[in-house]
């Protein structure tokens, strides 16, 4: 579970974050499984790289992560 917290916002925003290496326990999630829209599974889902993992936050736009309520 990740809470962000940005100026501007009245309250932190929730989110979830999942490893790009756990892509049986990934299909087996059934909250990842019931979120529906192209693309929104995939903001949740970190990304690996030479440094190690990376996830970003996105409050708006494209590719806004998927946020839940709290």
């Amino acid at each position: 579970v990740v809470l962000a917290f940005a100026r501007g916002l009245l309250k932190p925003v929730l989110t979830r974050m999942y490893f790009p290496d756990e892509q049986e326990a990934n299909a087996a999630d059934p909250v990842l499984a019931a979120i529906d829209g192209p693309g929104a599974r995939e903001t949740l889902i970190a990304a690996a790289t030479e440094e190690g993992l990376r996830f970003d936050v996105r409050l708006q736009g494209e590719a806004q992560t998927t946020f839940f309520a709290l």
